[in-house]
């Protein structure tokens, strides 16, 4: 076990060579620039703002240019008029044209959905900034518990070294006599738990660079990096309604939502122009040439002969000029267009309840969020002085230990104790970032990180 642990140390230290060093900041920067999420909302957004046109809301008339191209073979093999050829007659034609059709009025309903347009596109933003918040969230508590899991192990680690030294010293006095095989094993028992929690902790720290790793979208999971920002944090003091004042103006979620609401009253809007007549244009112009083919035809005369049909195919040409108005009014359809508004009405009032409900539940974390925060305040306090002692005590029972004044069952309580406030400290300080961190996501001011 002994050599097995020092391949371990052996092979961490070997990786600080090739490990790039990254701050929180830099970990901030490559998640905006890379994170899956944050990605894929920008091409939603812009597919937004590609939308956000005067064309796609129905400003600009259409314009098509066609051909159309026909052949008919008609076989007539007995006519009803004398003067009709029979046999075989084959025609075709070409048409070529340009034709252009324009809505010149509908309610006003170009104008309103460009509007809504633009509150799509505003929205599409408002998503983002919602995903932006979450993954520098999720950046700054993955960063910083990669960090916690390096501090922790190195508390592992500084509590297998004394272990280590504990096990040797008391391998030293059984050699002179003054200490029993019971005393080594104990110590034994206690080394070897050392690393096993070590060994775990080991683990922990590389699962959570996994996680922060797949946050920054890097390719390879198991990328190394020297943690530059340790665990530390400004405790302030804050005031909730100072809190909420900045949650109403700046809130990601919040804002995103008075923006939906707005979309719903352009809806109500879009379904009133129903009832307004429309008024549209459509012109043109067409080149028509056909050509009939009369070879295989022939006309029966009074006397029984036949006359055969023109040996030479006959030609036509003509041009189509054209410009018509059509106004349009919905008299009756079922009453589908008073269903619509009816229901556009609803989901106004529907996404306006949606609003009241976002901003109790946001008072509502907001609340519990500060509530926790000076708790974990008070916490992280109490657990600074605890260690403080703890670690008093473990120098002094250090002491003790080599003096012979303590038994090792009494030292291992002591050194337990100094590592639990240890952790404990550790633990309360991520905790207190953590608190502090959702507050930043309530109020908005985490975009600040941008």
């Amino acid at each position: 076990m002994r050599y097995i642990l020092i391949l371990i140390f052996a092979g961490n230290s070997l990786q600080l060579f090739s490990q790039d060093t990254l701050s929180l900041a830099n970990a901030i920067q490559l998640s905006l620039e890379r994170n899956y999420d944050i990605v894929i909302e920008n091409k939603r957004t812009d597919i937004a703002s590609n939308n956000n046109t005067w064309g796609q809301a129905g400003r600009y008339p259409s314009v098509e240019l066609f051909i159309g191209q026909n052949n008919n073979l008609t076989d007539n093999i007995k006519t009803a008029n004398p003067f009709q050829l029979q046999g075989k007659t084959l025609s075709n034609g070409i048409s070529p044209g340009i034709a252009m059709n324009w809505v010149l009025f509908d309610g006003f309903r170009v104008s309103i959905q460009k509007s809504r347009l633009e509150q799509l596109q505003a929205e599409s933003n408002g998503n983002a900034e919602i995903v932006i918040s979450n993954t520098i969230q999720a950046t700054i508590l993955s960063y910083y518990a990669v960090v916690l899991q390096e501090e922790l192990l190195t508390e592992l680690q500084r509590q297998l070294k004394l272990s280590r030294d504990k096990l040797d010293y008391v391998k030293v006095k059984s050699e002179i006599g003054s200490a029993v095989s019971s005393d080594i094993l104990l110590e034994e028992t206690n080394y070897l738990n050392d690393s096993t929690n070590y060994l775990n902790q080991i683990l922990s720290h590389r699962n959570a660079k996994r996680n922060l790793n797949f946050i920054l979208a890097e390719q390879n999971p198991d990328k190394e990096y020297v943690f530059s920002d340790k665990l530390q944090l400004t405790l302030e003091d804050y005031a909730l309604q100072d809190l909420i004042l900045k949650m109403e103006e700046s809130n990601s979620d919040l804002r995103k939502q008075y923006i939906s609401e707005s979309i719903r009253q352009y809806d109500v809007q879009l379904a009133k122009s129903e009832k307004y007549p429309s008024v549209t244009f459509s012109g043109g112009f067409t080149n028509n040439n056909s050509r009939v083919d009369l070879s295989n035809a022939y006309r029966v005369n009074n006397d029984g002969s036949y006359t055969q049909g023109s040996s030479e195919p006959l030609t036509a040409v003509s041009n189509n000029l054209f410009a018509n108005f059509r106004v349009s009014f919905t008299l009756f359809n079922g009453g589908r267009i008073n269903t619509a508004i009816s229901n556009a009405y609803l989901q106004e009032e529907i996404s306006s309840l949606t609003t009241e409900k976002i901003k109790l539940s946001l008072y509502r974390d907001m609340s519990s969020t500060l509530d926790e925060y000076n708790m974990r305040k008070q916490v992280l306090g109490i657990n600074d002085r605890k260690l403080e002692v703890a670690q008093k005590n473990l120098n002094i029972a250090n002491e003790k230990f080599r003096n012979g004044t303590i038994n090792s069952f009494d030292f291992r309580t002591v050194q337990n104790n100094q590592l639990s406030a240890a952790i404990q400290r550790l633990v309360s300080l991520y905790n207190v970032i953590d608190s502090q961190i959702g507050l930043m996501r309530l109020t908005g001011g985490i975009l600040e990180y941008r």
